[in-house]
């Protein structure tokens, strides 16, 4: 049985016409749907209990409508852990920021932005990572700032070491015990982030 992506008719009523056997025998049915999906190089096999999906009573082909669509994604994103469009809406409206200011922080295309937003385009789950320690940690927005305006912030490798330059220059940003705590949880993230 195949599943083919089709244009719904939301105004028209079932049955629908089915594209493979040319028979109007498409109707809503409730099954135990398995999805395979390719992210970041890899295939996710997905398994919805009990999803409606309209299917040819003939020929048994499914057809794999926007809501099926939407269910997979969500199964996608909460199976790898990444934030749905939701939650990055919220988070861009907590901090005062537009798709526009978001997308100049993270080097990305406005229109990549707007595709998180809508739910159109999935994030990698490097950028996954990175947009969570964005918004997570007031000390990586700072870092990120700091790339522009410190030319030579990262000409060094700093490891472990704690008195070093580039981490001194960082550290004398933050004067308050609140900023030295956000400053060291965000060099953590940014240490994991760089590993993976």
């Amino acid at each position: 049985m195949s599943a083919k992506k089709q244009q719904e008719p939301k105004s028209r009523p079932f049955p629908w016409l089915c594209s493979d056997c040319v028979t109007r025998t498409v109707v809503p049915t409730v099954i135990d749907y398995t999805a395979k999906v390719k992210h970041d190089g890899v295939i996710h096999k997905l398994h919805l209990p009990k999803t409606e999906v309209p299917r040819c009573q003939t020929c048994g082909n499914l057809v794999v409508t926007t809501e099926v669509d939407e269910r997979v994604n969500d199964a996608l994103r909460s199976k790898l852990h990444l934030l749905t469009p939701e939650q990055i809406r919220a988070n861009i409206d907590k901090l005062g920021l537009n798709q526009q200011e978001l997308a100049e922080w993270l080097d990305v295309a406005p229109e990549t932005v707007s595709r998180w937003v809508t739910g159109a385009l999935i994030q990698s789950s490097r950028m996954n990572k990175r947009l969570r320690m964005f918004f997570a940690f007031p000390a990586a927005r700072e870092m990120l700032r700091s790339l522009d305006e410190d030319p030579l912030l990262g000409m060094e490798v700093c490891l472990q070491d704690r008195n070093s330059v580039p981490v001194n220059r960082i550290r004398s940003r933050y004067s308050s015990p609140e900023d030295q705590v956000a400053y060291a949880a965000a060099g953590n993230a940014l240490h994991l982030f760089s590993r993976n």
